[in-house]
């Protein structure tokens, strides 16, 4: 079986990770697999074996799949059938997409081929928003919908010409979150270097979607702050030092509290002496930020309106907190510094929540299973 995970964004993604870390799993069963990966960009970086030995130890180990640089821009026509004329002879039973033109791109070239179907990923908490390009795709290859809870599969209406749907669930090998343990796959760009890190912080796990999240963490500080002086906030993720975020900071005079480090590969060790976590990104980005923390025993604070529910156990494994209220945001995270032993035992709790309910074997399970009842359900066609 060839399986073809397309993926177009430039930025590392929890989605990027989630198609490298399936990838890698379906490989490891035997499946020819192939990742299309934009060309220079920063999840080709991540994923292309280029340190050698003796660099640090959270260097991304060789995946055991091929990487192609592929470029969907311009016409879906011709990106298509660059897609199809990559390959000496087409062979692709199934690929993986999780956007509109993704899936445009990728059935045009199952359909010019007479051969191969699609699997349709939604992020986690995401709506399937099928716009044009989408419906066209679902009609020129036979698709397949794949969802990241039963809750996202009951909320979201499919084609009526849709293969089947399916769920694989996002989850993380709690075994490889320890600090002399090979760290998970880190994107391999935007890291300057080393940074001292404050004797007591909260990291904040920030998406491009979670600006005014973010400032909620940012006012929380503020109102933090008076009662304890030495608590920090660091803010990691791609643009997460834009300029308006640090305005916001300059604004509530809070920004010498404050750091905001853009894009690292070292965000694992980041969470892992962190007091506690806070996630404001969203979609597969979110809930691997808060899988993450989890694992390494820190409890994660997120808000109650995202896709934090279905993984944090409110005042056991972490705490949620309504949106739009920093009163009650300050009260929260303030509860939960004030007892490191009750900050270690929800810790623990909540690493015996991740091994127990989100494993990354379900979830790669999940993934073969899609990629498998696509390729029978195709070659049915």
């Amino acid at each position: 079986m060839h399986v073809l995970f397309l993926h177009s964004a430039r930025e590392w993604s929890g989605t990027a990770r989630l198609f490298a870390r399936a990838g890698r799993g379906i490989s490891e069963r035997g499946a020819k697999v192939t990742f299309l990966v934009a060309p220079d960009s920063n999840v080709h970086l991540a994923v292309s074996p280029r340190r050698q030995p003796g660099q640090p130890r959270h260097t991304p180990i060789p995946e055991p799949f091929e990487i192609i640089p592929f470029s969907t821009e311009g016409w879906f026509l011709s990106a298509a059938r660059r897609l199809r004329r990559i390959f000496r002879r087409w062979d692709a039973d199934t690929i993986f997409v999780s956007t509109n033109r993704e899936h445009l791109i990728a059935s045009t070239a199952c359909w010019l081929s007479r051969n191969g179907s699609v699997v349709r990923w939604t992020p986690a908490g995401k709506r399937l928003d099928l716009n044009f390009a989408g419906n066209v795709a679902s009609r020129l290859a036979r698709t397949t919908y794949l969802f990241a809870s039963e809750n996202d599969r009951r909320q979201n209406t499919l084609p009526k010409n849709a293969v089947d749907a399916l769920v694989a669930k996002i989850g993380v090998d709690v075994s490889t979150y320890s600090p002399d343990a090979e760290k998970l796959l880190e994107p391999d760009a935007g890291s300057p270097g080393e940074i001292q890190k404050p004797s007591k912080y909260i990291v904040c796990v920030y998406d491009p979607t979670s600006r005014g999240r973010a400032a909620t963490a940012i006012r929380t500080i503020s109102m933090l702050a008076p009662r304890h002086p030495d608590l920090r906030l660091i803010i990691v993720g791609p643009r997460s030092d834009d300029e308006d975020l640090r305005m916001q900071a300059a604004a509530l005079r809070v920004l010498h509290l404050v750091s905001f480090l853009g894009e690292r590969d070292d965000i694992i060790s980041l969470m892992m002496d962190a007091h506690l976590g806070w996630v404001v990104a969203e979609a597969d980005t979110g809930a691997y930020g808060i899988l993450d923390l989890m694992a390494l025993g820190v409890p994660a604070v997120a808000s109650e309106s995202g896709v934090a529910d279905r993984y944090i156990a409110n005042g056991i494994t972490g705490a949620l907190y309504p949106p739009d209220d920093s009163a009650s945001t300050a009260a929260t995270v303030a509860g939960l510094l004030l007892s490191d032993e009750a900050r270690l035992a929800m810790g623990k709790a909540a690493r015996t929540r991740v091994a127990r309910e989100f494993p990354e074997t379900d979830m790669i399970e999940g993934f073969d299973r899609a990629a498998n009842s696509a390729r029978t359900r195709s070659r049915r066609g």
